[in-house]
């Protein structure tokens, strides 16, 4: 903590002061009762402690990584402008085909080449871009985390799932969050600095957790995010939740995951033997198989060690391919 909590002087009848302290902490949310306060004379005689009942809540919210030029493309968007391509003409500034001109069509947009080509005039279409509805999935579960030496996966996934939130919500979309583990807790979709807010502050509050019904992904409640939206899962994955990543995007949802490598994470704190070196091997080997299953069947993943930031790995996957569209 930093700042001197006491006062010295004359304290009359009806007199406030305002003590002002700052300080750090772990992220999480946190209950107190009140306060305990001590008073004495000059020179120190006689003293009074006295507990002020003050019952008051903080949260100390995850940090976030500020990220960039992140492209989804989601079967349906909105009808608000935005930043996302919606595959539909309109106005817009990427070129989405050509068509006969159209009495009213600008003349800026007359596409002089193709006109001398097939002797007629030729109007330049553009993709009209949207906002879009975006599901954020935490994954909480007990069995995906990894913790050494005081240090924790679940909290970079945290970290994760809070820069995410900030980048979507910034583009204005449409964002919700579900934390998937001890049980479904969902921040029910919305705009702006406030949705910002509430996203923050259940990260905050975010703990894992197990229970039976909610071992497996196969218990998501689909039910929760608009049709054809874009479906975002922070997740190190287990093998079993390939067949219901597949299964979401069969309904027509775009996924993409974001996968904090529990195998770089943990190996940092082991020996470096030959030991070590055959099960990281073997369990590279599980882990590349499951990914390639998730990507053979269009869901796009990206694989994040924690070691560096989370726009390094999303910026690689973009450079990939020409257009990296989710799903």
């Amino acid at each position: 903590m930093e700042g001197d909590l006491t006062y010295h002087g004359i304290f009359r009848a009806g007199q406030t002061e305002k003590l002002l302290s700052t300080g750090r902490g772990v992220r999480g949310k946190y209950e107190f009762s009140g306060v305990r306060m001590s008073t004495n004379d000059l020179l120190g005689m006689c003293r009074y402690e006295k507990f002020v009942p003050s019952p008051g809540t903080l949260a100390v919210l995850p940090a976030m990584e500020r990220l960039e030029r992140l492209k989804i493309s989601p079967r349906r968007t909105r009808v608000y402008t935005g930043v996302i391509r919606s595959r539909e003409s309109g106005a817009g500034v990427e070129f989405f085909g050509t068509r006969a001109y159209v009495p009213g069509d600008p003349l800026r947009h007359l596409n002089w080449k193709a006109g001398a080509r097939w002797d007629l005039l030729i109007t330049n279409l553009f993709e009209q871009e949207r906002v879009a509805d975006v599901g954020i999935i935490l994954d909480a579960r007990s069995a995906v985390e990894v913790r050494a030496d005081g240090e924790s996966l679940f909290e970079h996934s945290i970290q994760a799932a809070a820069s995410l939130a900030e980048y979507f919500l910034r583009e204005g979309n449409r964002v919700g969050l579900l934390i998937y583990g001890r049980m479904v807790e969902w921040t029910f979709p919305g705009y702006g600095k406030q949705q910002r807010a509430r996203i923050l502050a259940a990260l905050a509050k975010a703990e894992l957790g197990e229970h039976a019904v909610f071992k497996e992904l196969e218990h998501l409640p689909t039910r929760l995010f608009p049709s054809e939206s874009q479906i975002v899962l922070v997740s190190p994955l287990l093998r079993g939740d390939v067949p219901m990543l597949r299964y979401l995007h069969a309904l027509g949802y775009r996924v993409l995951v974001i996968s904090p490598d529990p195998i770089a994470f943990e190996k940092r704190f082991l020996p470096q033997d030959e030991c070590t070196a055959l099960a990281e091997r073997i369990a590279r080997m599980e882990r590349n198989a499951t990914l390639s299953k998730l990507r053979r069947a269009s869901v796009n993943v990206v694989e994040w060690d924690v070691t560096t930031p989370l726009r390094i790995p999303m910026k690689q996957a973009m450079v990939g391919e020409k257009r990296w569209s989710v799903g």
